[in-house]
């Protein structure tokens, strides 16, 4: 009995020295603290009934802190029940603004010359498909005018296919005509003012003697039966016409045959000439030339910008590095101009590894970017790339997203703060954060057991948000934990073990 008193005087004189150090900081925390769904601890019998009797537990005594009931409201003591839930976190961290690797672009000229223009200065805003420079270059001058000289030979060539694909089309209906025996004067009819060119003077002459041949023979024919004309002059005229019949036959076979191979030689040759001009286009468009800058080229009037190389933006941005000068001598090897297109750039983030399993949910999600530059304002960008590679330096992973920046507020080099979406984990047991208490480097939470007693337990955390806290290890799912005035009692832990 007498160590019942003084235990419950050295409690009382205790609780009084706690109540006025807690009328700052106790009864501050109670006012300010995070909105629980807690319950007072005068209330906790009827919403929670425990009796010493079930709920008494066998611990060490330097581990149980005895803070009588009529003294937890001036603590300010409300307990809350240990539970399963999501928890949800919201991670700020430092992160910093890069250009878009997907639109920057570092410009190279593709042949060897000499810079005879340079159009733009650095940080100047030039928009797709702008002149930025000029190379003079032997290359594409030469590659010009091999294209100007294709093409007036296809010129000239299909002037030339026209003429004989028509001479031998006559030279055929001629053919067809001869073979017909058709009459001279259905011939001159038939074929006057169509071109056959040489052939048709060959093939009428070779068929007028042989017409004239025929006509002998048959003329001599029914005299020479009465004997009127000598058998050998017979034979003479007989020989006549097979010859001229051989003769005409020869010439037509080769006159048909040459008509024709000419016509398939022009066919060929302007197949030809098309294919070389189509490389010659090719070949500059290869090197950047559009359709309309090949479209209608004459040395005459172009002169030396025949030779000329320009090289254009790729697309709309800002001359961020300029290493060219005026008459340079460049080539493939020489980088002229970086373009970067600032309207959208990169927010990089180093995610440590306690926050990797947040990783898998920020895929495509929209995180919240702040300057201090511009206070007030808040920026948005999509995540898409969370990191597969973790830096050996800083134990890090880097995190990527992409945000729009039309008015050029954001600037590549820029430290900014990264806000992640609230993000829900699985399961877990936890308790507020005001429940968690520390010493000697240890963390605990103090556990109503019954009565007036409370048992501090040494728990194992993991992860945490602003509210709440997962619990690994020393809880079990329905511990009471006092989540508010645990100072008074670590007060009275602390006497109790300067006591001994």
């Amino acid at each position: 009995m007498s160590r019942l008193a003084s235990i419950s005087a050295r409690t009382k004189a205790i609780a009084a020295i706690a109540a006025a150090a807690l009328v700052i900081g106790g009864l501050w925390w109670r006012f300010t603290g995070p909105n629980h769904d807690s319950l007072p601890a005068h209330e906790a019998p009827s919403l929670h009934p425990v009796t010493q009797a079930s709920h008494q537990v066998a611990a060490p005594a330097n581990t149980l802190v005895e803070f009588p009931q009529e003294s937890w409201n001036a603590a300010g003591i409300e307990l809350h029940a240990a539970a399963q839930g999501k928890l949800v976190q919201s991670v700020q961290l430092t992160g910093k603004i890069t250009l878009n690797e997907d639109r920057v672009t570092h410009l190279f000229p593709l042949v060897d010359g000499r810079v005879d223009e340079v159009k733009v200065q650095f940080g100047q805003h030039v928009e797709a498909g702008e002149l930025l420079a000029i190379v003079q270059s032997k290359e594409v001058g030469q590659a010009m005018l091999q294209l100007f000289q294709d093409r007036l030979q296809l010129e000239f060539a299909v002037t030339k296919d026209r003429w004989t694909q028509e001479v031998t089309s006559n030279t055929l209906a001629l053919i067809e005509l001869l073979r017909a025996d058709a009459k001279i004067d259905d011939i001159e009819t038939k074929l006057r003012n169509r071109p056959v060119g040489e052939h048709r003077d060959k093939l009428l002459t070779a068929y007028v003697s042989h017409y004239k041949s025929r006509l002998q023979y048959d003329r001599l024919l029914p005299l020479s039966r009465d004997g009127s004309v000598a058998g050998k002059q017979l034979l003479e005229a007989e020989s006549e016409q097979n010859t001229s019949r051989a003769t005409l036959q020869s010439l037509i076979e080769q006159i048909s045959q040459d008509a024709t191979q000419a016509a398939i030689v022009s066919a060929q040759t302007i197949k030809e000439l098309k294919t070389r001009i189509a490389v010659d286009e090719t070949n500059l468009e290869i090197l950047g030339f559009k359709k309309e800058d090949l479209a209608n080229i004459d040395p005459v009037k172009q002169g030396e910008t025949l030779a000329h190389y320009p090289v254009r933006a790729p697309f709309a941005g800002t001359i961020i590095a300029k290493d060219v000068t005026l008459l340079e001598r460049v080539g493939p090897d020489s980088q002229l101009l970086s373009i970067a297109d600032l309207s959208t750039v990169w927010v990089t983030a180093d995610v440590f590894e306690e926050q990797l399993p947040l990783l898998d949910q920020l895929n495509g999600k929209t995180i919240k970017v702040r300057s201090s530059a511009w206070p007030g304002r808040t920026f948005e960008a999509t995540v898409f790339y969370t990191g597969d590679i973790i830096h050996e330096s800083s134990r890090t992973v880097s995190l990527r997203a992409v945000a729009k920046n039309p008015d050029a507020l954001l600037k590549p080099g820029m430290f900014v703060s990264v806000e992640f979406p609230d993000v829900e984990q699985n399961e877990m047991l936890q308790v507020p954060l005001s429940a968690v208490q520390d010493h000697e480097g240890k963390s605990f939470v103090f556990v109503h057991i019954g009565g007036n007693q409370f048992e501090r337990r040494e728990v194992e955390l993991a992860r945490r948000n602003s509210d709440h806290v997962e619990v690994v290890s020393g809880l079990k799912p329905g511990d009471m934990v006092v989540t508010k005035g645990g100072f008074a009692l670590k007060t009275q832990m602390l006497a109790e073990l300067l006591a001994e």
